[in-house]
């Protein structure tokens, strides 16, 4: 997987035998959308021996925040300020108007990141569906390595009203590489506009050296929250 241009979701050819799988590595040209979901990456250890960087996530309070709206989609969304906004894509049945990713770092000569969100909409009355469909698929897509799919679990709805529904799904590929990450979590939040229902989905890899270079656990959480409609 290549990602290129900071943000686009783009399609891209299958994988010619025996090359080196790329899986939520994207080199800073693109990330890839397969038929039926996103596909989108995150890289965590040097291929080298270096020793792995022993910085910390930003606490949440020191944070400096940017709002990002999506008109196109009806939501905003706060993001840390180093995160890079861009186009969009598609998710399955969503149309991707736009997409950010957490500051790039380097893997084994490749621009890499750690994590990923992208807002949408869809014609549709059942936000739990939505949000239910973007995350798994993203998830399956993004994490699938040689053609294996990753474990999942079962999507877990964290809260659900007639209006809005928040839905996560966890992933674990089944293969390894040393630009690998061990598990992630994507998150969807979708939420009722009139004849349509908006989402934002958030893809981030856990774990590994690098984990410093995506958000904390308490920046996760204020991206969530911080979602709403225009």
């Amino acid at each position: 997987m290549s990602y290129s241009g900071l943000g686009y979701y783009q399609p891209q050819p299958p994988p010619k035998p025996n090359r080196r799988p790329l899986w939520i590595a994207l080199s800073i040209l693109g990330v890839l959308a397969v038929a039926g979901g996103v596909v989108a990456a995150v890289v965590f250890t040097r291929g080298d021996t270096e020793a792995a960087p022993t910085t910390s996530a930003q606490p949440v309070e020191q944070t400096k925040w940017q709002t990002v709206e999506d008109a196109q989609s009806g939501v905003s969304y706060e993001l840390p300020e180093s995160w890079e906004t861009s186009g969009g894509g598609v998710a399955g049945r969503v149309r991707l108007a736009k997409s950010a990713v957490s500051r790039p770092f380097e893997c084994q000569g490749r621009s890499m990141i750690q994590a990923q969100i992208a807002s949408g909409s869809v014609v549709s009355d059942s936000p739990a569906e939505i949000a239910t469909e973007v995350a798994t698929g993203i998830a399956k897509g993004g994490y699938t390595v040689d053609r294996k799919e990753p474990r999942l679990g079962e999507p877990k709805v964290e809260s659900e009203s007639d209006d809005r529904a928040v839905v996560s799904v966890k992933a674990e590929p089944n293969a390894v590489n040393p630009c690998f990450a061990p598990k992630a979590t994507v998150t969807a939040v979708a939420m009722r506009d009139g004849s349509k229902v908006a989402v934002v989905v958030l893809n981030v890899a856990e774990g590994g050296p690098h984990v410093a270079e995506g958000p904390s656990a308490d920046e996760v959480k204020h991206i969530l929250e911080s979602v709403q409609k225009l």
